[in-house]
């Protein structure tokens, strides 16, 4: 008999410290059979789903699917539309489908909800005990999210990306709808959420070093050893989250004993403890790192200034001057840097290429982020700013898909400097995102990289030598410098 599966999400990464809230007009939004034409073939989580789902012959019942860039806590409006437009669906269907697979991210946070994933999974949960309905729940989730028990309590099954960058968003999909195709046979299982102390910053939860490397590796030992473990998910957290379930978490799902399972968790939270020391990397300040710079070989590759605090994919806005401003006054060439500014994108668009242009760059979105820059430059290139990924696995395929938009962009170049200005943010996570410029990044002497870890995969084999530099923003790794009001005892440094 051919399943039917209801199919929706919303993914949504919200930064509480950015004042200005995400709005119903910053969500792509796909409803209905839109979803799997979107999404068929882009390489997202979905495209994950559909895959594994069309070789099954399991007939889809798409809901509605929303997903927009990192930013600030998601107003009424948009919360209230998701709402509306999920369950109008899931009335429609719920007496014809036979699971529930949904697209999140795990560390959503509205106006009206701090667990935006947990509320919304009670209320369909609510609902189908109220339908008297019995299926299988099952989530696909981002490393970064902030998993709650309420989460846990209200799916049948949860599972989370295993690398960051994350490369693996669609194999982590396709891994959730396996689980599902087995819970139609053992239905029976039991999940375990297991919360740290912990909130992380972005720099140190990358899965290639430590603490994460060592976690996964046991953790992926005890998966192949029991086979009662269905999986064990390393939640890294998102440190951005002014809310109590903020931080490092461990989740386990199990056809066996809970209480095996929760001394699993317990076993990895002690090798967290052992590896913590990894977890809170120091950064150089710009003028320590042009110093080593100095002593390095002459490069034939480019150096690349990671710039964490403004890190696009974790919610700023892109447009923080202060490395940029402090590396040009130190008169240091072969520079290429993107700068997210659309008041600026918008001028150079008044202009021809070829032409000459001063004017103030960056730092417009708010006061926490430097002060603009006045530049001077011949404007090399303009463009509608769409671009395709150059690698269909690329990290940002996870968010996007593998066509992006970088809205109205320009790209303007004097002696120091080659600078991509765009006009929706867009973390630099593809080479397709410089090279659609007519940018060679390899032929850079510095690239100004505004992440913490999502760029990697994409920039380090092009780079001679990687510098992360403490700078003005509000995804600094200095997680002190932020006014959490929510999080209780939990710990954000070591001292």
């Amino acid at each position: 008999m051919t399943k039917k599966i209801f199919l929706s999400g919303i993914f949504h990464e919200t930064h509480t410290f950015l004042s200005q809230p995400t709005t119903l007009s910053d969500f792509i939004i796909n409803i209905g059979d839109d979803i799997t034409k979107e999404n068929t073939g882009n390489g997202s989580p979905t495209d994950g789903f559909i895959e594994y789902a069309s070789k099954k012959n399991w007939k889809i019942i798409p809901g509605i699917q929303m997903s927009a860039r990192p930013s600030g806590t998601v107003d009424q409006e948009a919360e209230q539309y998701f709402d509306t437009i999920f369950f109008k669906k899931l009335e429609q269907h719920y007496e014809n489908i036979d699971a529930i697979f949904l697209i999140l991210h795990g560390a959503m946070v509205s106006k009206n909800h701090d667990d935006f994933e947990g509320d919304f999974l009670e209320k369909i949960n609510n609902f189908l005990k109220q339908k008297k309905i019995i299926i299988p729940i099952v989530a696909v989730l981002d490393l970064h999210a902030n998993v709650s028990d309420k989460m846990i309590e209200n799916t049948t099954c949860v599972y989370a990306y295993r690398k960051n960058p994350h490369s693996d968003s669609r194999e982590a999909a396709i891994k959730a709808t396996s689980i599902l195709d087995d819970l139609f046979e053992t239905p029976n299982v039991n999940q375990i959420n297991y919360q740290t102390k912990y909130i992380l910053p972005p720099t140190g939860v990358g899965t290639a070093n430590d603490p994460m490397k060592s976690i996964l590796y046991e953790a992926n030992k005890i998966e192949k050893n029991d086979k009662d473990i269905i999986c064990i998910n390393v939640m890294a957290g998102y440190s951005y989250a002014d809310i109590a379930d903020c931080g490092f978490s461990l989740n386990c799902c199990t056809k066996g004993d809970i209480n095996v399972a929760k001394h699993y968790l317990e076993t990895l939270s002690k090798i967290l403890e052992s590896k913590i020391n990894f977890a809170y990397p120091k950064e150089n300040t710009l003028e320590e790192a042009l110093k080593k710079i100095q002593s390095l070989p002459v490069q034939d590759k480019p150096i690349l200034l990671i710039e964490p605090a403004d890190n696009i994919g974790g919610g700023t806005p892109g447009d923080a001057t202060d490395l940029l401003s402090r590396l040009l006054q130190s008169d240091h060439e072969g520079i290429v840097a993107i700068i997210n500014d659309p008041a600026a994108a918008q001028e150079c668009h008044q202009h021809h290429q070829g032409e000459e242009i001063e004017l103030n760059i960056g730092a417009k979105f708010d006061d926490f982020h430097g002060s603009p820059i006045k530049l001077k430059a011949t404007i090399q290139k303009l463009s509608d700013g769409k671009f395709t990924l150059e690698n269909k696995q690329s990290h940002l395929a996870s968010m996007m898909g593998m066509n992006i938009d970088m809205g109205l962009s320009a790209v303007l170049i004097n002696k120091q400097l080659t600078l991509l200005v765009t006009s929706i943010k867009t973390p630099p996570m593809d080479l397709g995102q410089l090279i659609s410029q007519d940018i060679d990044p390899a032929k850079a002497k510095f690239i100004v990289i505004k992440a913490a870890v999502s760029h990697k995969d994409a920039y380090d084999p092009i780079a001679s030598h990687s510098f992360y530099i403490d700078s003005q923003g509000l995804c600094t790794s200095n997680l002190k410098r932020l006014p959490f009001k929510k999080i209780g005892n939990k710990i954000i440094a070591l001292n």
